[in-house]
C-alpha cells in the first residue's frame, strides 16, 4: 500500500505529526537537565515521574474518550491541549520569566494531552486501513518518529542551551499546524453502528463508564497476556539507555576497533556506547519498512516469540562477550527484534479489539511500556548487588519468558477465533 493511496487522515497526520515530532524532540532529551538545574535532581526526578503517572492515567482516558465521542474530536481537543501546555512552557521560558515550575507545569499539561491523542490516532489507522496492510502504515509512522528521535536531538544540542524559548515556540507552533491540518482537511472514521455520543455527560458517568469498559477488557486473557509478555521483553529493550551504558562503562577501558598501519580507530567507554546508539538509530530509521514487509510474510506468533528470543540472545552475548566488536554485533541482533514487532504488534491490537472498543484496547496495551517503563531501572539497582554480567543472564531469560507468554497467548488467540466462527 503506497502512501498516495493512503486515506487523507494519515497522509495530514504523517506530515503534520513529523514536524511535531522533530521539534518535540530537540526539546525532550534535555528536560531532565534542564529542571535538575532549576530545582535539584531530587525534586525534579518526583516531579517527572509525578508527570508521567498523570499522563499514563489520562492515556487510559482517552481510549474510552475516542471509542465513546469519536477519534477526529478528541485528536483536535488533544492537540489544542497540547497547543496549550508548550505555549504555557514557552512563555515560561522566556527570559523575563524564566520559571521552571511553570514550565513543568506545561510541560505536563502537553504529556497528558499527548497520551490522549495516541489511542485516537492509533484507532484512526484500525478503521481506515484493511488488516493486511496495516502493519505497513503502522511501520511508516514508526520509521518517521525514530527519524525524528536521530534528528532532534542533533538539533537540540546546539539550540537548547541558549535558544529554549525559540525552540519551544517552534513546537508550540508545530501544534497549531497539525490542529489547522486536521481541522480543515481531516473527517471522522469510527467505524458505522458505532454509537458516537454528543450529549453532555458528567464526570461521574465517565468514571462510572470507563471502570465498566476496562473492566470487560481486561476479562480477555488474550490481551492480558499480551500485555503480560510485552511488560517481560521490555526489560530488554528499555535498557539502551538505562543498564547497557552502565554495563560496558564496567566492561570496557579501551575499545580498539580498528588498526591498519598508522591509523588507530580506539574509542573510550562512552564513545562505544555512543556508537552503539548510533548504529541502532540508523538501522531503525533505514530498515523500519523492509523488516515489517519482510515479517509480513510469518504468522504473527514467530514473529512475536523470535523478537523476544532475539532480544534475550543480544542481552546475553553482552554478557557472555564483553568486547567491542561483540557490542556491534550485539546492537544489529537488538535493533533486528527491534523492528520485527514494528506495525505488527498494533496490527494485532486492532484485530483482537471489538470494534466499539479499538481505542480502548491500544490505551490498554500501552500499559506494556507504562508499567515496563517503571520497573525497567530496576536493572541498575539489581547490577549493583549481584553484578553487571549476572544481570544480563536475568534480562536474557525474562526476555526468553516473554517469547513462551507470546506462544501460549497466540494458541489461546486461535482457539477464541474458532470459537467465535463455531458460533
Amino acid at each position: 500500500m503506497r502512501i498516495r493511496d493512503w486515506d487523507i487522515n494519515l497522509k495530514i497526520r504523517l506530515l503534520g505529526e513529523a514536524f511535531v515530532q522533530i521539534a518535540f524532540w530537540t526539546v525532550f532529551p534535555f528536560l531532565a537537565i534542564y529542571f535538575a538545574e532549576k530545582m535539584g535532581v531530587t525534586t525534579a526526578s518526583a516531579l517527572l515521574m509525578l508527570s508521567q503517572i498523570i499522563a499514563v492515567a489520562c492515556g487510559l482516558f482517552g481510549g474510552f474518550f475516542a471509542d465513546h465521542f469519536g477519534r477526529r474530536r478528541m485528536m483536535l481537543i488533544a492537540i489544542a491541549g497540547e497547543f496549550l501546555g508548550y505555549g504555557i512552557f514557552a512563555a515560561a521560558s522566556h527570559p523575563g520569566i524564566d520559571s521552571a515550575m511553570i514550565g513543568f507545569i506545561g510541560f505536563t499539561i502537553a504529556s497528558l494531552f499527548s497520551n490522549i491523542y495516541q489511542p485516537a490516532a492509533q484507532a484512526m489507522v484500525a478503521d481506515v486501513v484493511e488488516s493486511k496492510d496495516r502493519s505497513y502504515v503502522f511501520s511508516v509512522f514508526y520509521m518517521m518518529m525514530n527519524i525524528a528521535v536521530v534528528l532532534g536531538p542533533i538539533i537540540g544540542a546546539i539550540f537548547f542551551t541558549n535558544h529554549r524559548f525559540w525552540l519551544l515556540v517552534v513546537v508550540t507552533c508545530g501544534s497549531a499546524l497539525l490542529f489547522l491540518l486536521l481541522f480543515l482537511f481531516s473527517h471522522e472514521t469510527i467505524p458505522e453502528g458505532t454509537a458516537v455520543t454528543k450529549k453532555p455527560i458528567t464526570f461521574k458517568e465517565v468514571i462510572k463508564g470507563q471502570f465498566a469498559d476496562y473492566r470487560v477488557i481486561f476479562t480477555d486473557r488474550v490481551l492480558l497476556l499480551f500485555i503480560l509478555a510485552g511488560i517481560l521483553v521490555s526489560q530488554t529493550f528499555m535498557q539502551l539507555d538505562l543498564f547497557i551504558p552502565i554495563h560496558i562503562t564496567e566492561t570496557v577501558d579501551e575499545a580498539r576497533l580498528l588498526s591498519i598501519g598508522n591509523f588507530d580507530l580506539t574509542l573510550n567507554a562512552t564513545e562505544l556506547f555512543g556508537l552503539v546508539v548510533a548504529v541502532n538509530g540508523g538501522i531503525v530509521a533505514l530498515c523500519t519498512v523492509l523488516v515489517t514487509k519482510w515479517m509480513m510474510t510469518y504468522p504473527e506468533k514467530y514473529v512475536f516469540a523470535g523478537s523476544s528470543i532475539l532480544y534475550g540472545l543480544s542481552i546475553l552475548l553482552m554478557g557472555l562477550f564483553p568486547y567491542p566488536w561483540m557490542y556491534i554485533l550485539s546492537i544489529i541482533i537488538f535493533s533486528l527484534a527491534e523492528l520485527m514487532t514494528v506495525g505488527i504488534a498494533q496490527n494485532f491490537v486492532s484485530t483482537i479489539a471489538p470494534t466499539h472498543q479499538r481505542a480502548m484496547y491500544f490505551s490498554a496495551a500501552q500499559l506494556r511500556f507504562s508499567i515496563g517503563r517503571v520497573l525497567a531501572p530496576l536493572s541498575i539497582t539489581l547490577a549493583g548487588l549481584i553484578g553487571s554480567r549476572e544481570t544480563t543472564y536475568i534480562l536474557a531469560f525474562v526476555a526468553f519468558a516473554s517469547a513462551i507468554i507470546y506462544l501460549i497467548m497466540y494458541r489461546l488467540y486461535i482457539k477464541k477465533e474458532i470459537k467465535a466462527v463455531s458460533i
